[in-house]
C-alpha cells in the first residue's frame, strides 16, 4: 500500500458516512427550523395587526365623535323634555289657586269661551263696530237722511218732513221723470241759500219744455210737435206760471243739454226752481228721494 493510500484511509477514518436515513432527518430538521421561522414571523405580524388596532383611524374616531354628539344631543333632549314639565308643575300650581272662572280667563294659549263675560262683552264690541262701519259705509255711498225745510213740496212733502234718499242713481245717472231729487243749487245766478234743494224732475236731458197757459209742455228730442205733461202728483187746478225774470232768461221755452234736467216744485206759486235758476246739470244731483219716514203717520215712498 502506498503512502498516499494510507493517508486517505486515515481521513476517512475521521468522516462519519452519509446514509439515505441521514439525508432525510437533515431534511426534516430543516423543516422543523422553516416552520419555526413562519411561527416567528406570524407572531410578529400578529403583532402588528394589534398595535394597528390599538390606534383607531380617522373614520372610527369621526364614528365616535358623532356618538358621542348624539348622546350629547339626547342628554339635550331630556332636559329640556324635563323643563316643560316644570312649567307644567306651575300651571298646576296656578291652576289650584285660581277659580274656574279665572281659570277660563287667565288660560295660556286658550280662546274665551262663549258663555263668559268676557267673550259677551268681546261680542258686543265687535257688533257695534260692524254697526257703526257699516252705517258710514250706507251713508256715504247708498242712502242718506234728509230733513225738509221750507214748503216748495207741499202737499207732497211738508217743512220738518224726514226722507231717506238713495245715492246709487247718481252713480249710474238713471235719473227718470217724476223723481223727486236733492240738488245743489250753490252758485246759480238766484239761489243764495246753502242748504240744497228738494225738487222734482219734468224734463230729461235732450228735451225742449215749454210754460204757457198755466201748464207744461213738453218736446221729445225725436219728436215735432209739444205734448202736454200729466202732473197727477199736484192737487187739481193748480197752474204753472213763470216769473218776469225767468221770461227775461228764456227759462220759458228751453231745450235741454245733454246732462241737464227741468226741475220744479210742486207747490207752484212759491217754489225757487228752474223756471228762474235754470236747468240743473247732473252733477248738481246728489240724490233721490225713497220713502217720507216722518211722521210716522204720513209714511209712504215717495
Amino acid at each position: 500500500m502506498s503512502n498516499n493510500e494510507l493517508n486517505e484511509n486515515e481521513e476517512k477514518k475521521g468522516l462519519t458516512p452519509v446514509s439515505d436515513d441521514n439525508t432525510e432527518v437533515v431534511k426534516a430538521e430543516a423543516e422543523v427550523v422553516s416552520d419555526t421561522e413562519e411561527e416567528k414571523s406570524s407572531e410578529e405580524i400578529t403583532e402588528v395587526a394589534v398595535s394597528a388596532d390599538e390606534e383607531p383611524s380617522a373614520e372610527e374616531q369621526a364614528s365616535d365623535d358623532e356618538s358621542s354628539a348624539e348622546d350629547e344631543s339626547e342628554e339635550e333632549k331630556s332636559d329640556e323634555e324635563e323643563e316643560p314639565s316644570d312649567e307644567k308643575a306651575e300651571d298646576k300650581e296656578l291652576s289650584d289657586l285660581l277659580s274656574d272662572s279665572d281659570k277660563k280667563t287667565f288660560s295660556r294659549g286658550k280662546k274665551l269661551e262663549k258663555g263668559s263675560t268676557a267673550y259677551e262683552v268681546l261680542e258686543w264690541v265687535r257688533t257695534i263696530c260692524i254697526g257703526i262701519l257699516a252705517g258710514i259705509f250706507i251713508v256715504v255711498f247708498i242712502a242718506q237722511r234728509d230733513n225738509v225745510y221750507g214748503d216748495s213740496m207741499h202737499p207732497t212733502l211738508s217743512s220738518g218732513d224726514v226722507i231717506f234718499t238713495q245715492k246709487v242713481s247718481t252713480y249710474f245717472k238713471t235719473f227718470k221723470r217724476g223723481n223727486i231729487v236733492i240738488l245743489d243749487g250753490s252758485d246759480m245766478e238766484g239761489y243764495n241759500s246753502k242748504e240744497y234743494l228738494v225738487k222734482r224732475i219734468v224734463a230729461l236731458p235732450g228735451e225742449t219744455v215749454r210754460i204757457a197757459d198755466g201748464n207744461v209742455y213738453i218736446k221729445p228730442a225725436d219728436a215735432a210737435d209739444f205734448f202736454l205733461l200729466q202732473e197727477k202728483y199736484l192737487p187739481e187746478g193748480t197752474r204753472t206760471t213763470m216769473m218776469d225774470d225767468g221770461i227775461k232768461k228764456g227759462y220759458n221755452e228751453i231745450t235741454l243739454g245733454a246732462d241737464e234736467y227741468y226741475c220744479l216744485g210742486d207747490n207752484r206759486p212759491v217754489s225757487n226752481d228752474s223756471r228762474n235758476l235754470g236747468p240743473f246739470t247732473v252733477n248738481r244731483i246728489k240724490a233721490v228721494g225713497v220713502i217720507r219716514v216722518f211722521p210716522l203717520n204720513e209714511m209712504k215712498l215717495l
